[in-house]
């Protein structure tokens, strides 16, 4: 017995919607986002690198400074200048009878 076969016809049928636009929105949408984070982030890195410098600044004029008090330290600390002052203020070498050693 002869199958008969059947021949089909592959036409195409029409989508009953039409295609969504909600996907390229938000890919539009994600890409501008992404712009807007990388610029934020490139300027904050660009303000936290002008604090740097300014921090750096600061860091060497306190080293400066601390360096100018040191020295201003040694020179008031000298042996020479405490023995030119102690006479003003009535200061003199302890007597042998005033020094005390502790056994």
């Amino acid at each position: 017995m002869p199958r008969a076969v059947r021949v089909m016809s592959r036409s195409r049928k029409k989508p009953s919607a039409p295609p969504s636009r909600l996907v390229p929105a938000i890919l539009a949408a994600a890409i501008v986002v992404t712009g807007f984070v990388t610029l934020m982030i490139r300027l904050e890195i660009t303000q936290e690198g002008y604090r740097l410098s300014a921090l750096r600044l600061q860091i060497r004029d306190l080293d400066n400074r601390n360096q100018q008090l040191r020295l201003e330290l040694a020179e008031l600390e000298s042996r020479p200048r405490l023995r030119a002052l102690a006479p003003k203020y009535g200061l003199a070498p302890a007597s042998p009878a005033q020094v005390v050693v502790m056994p």
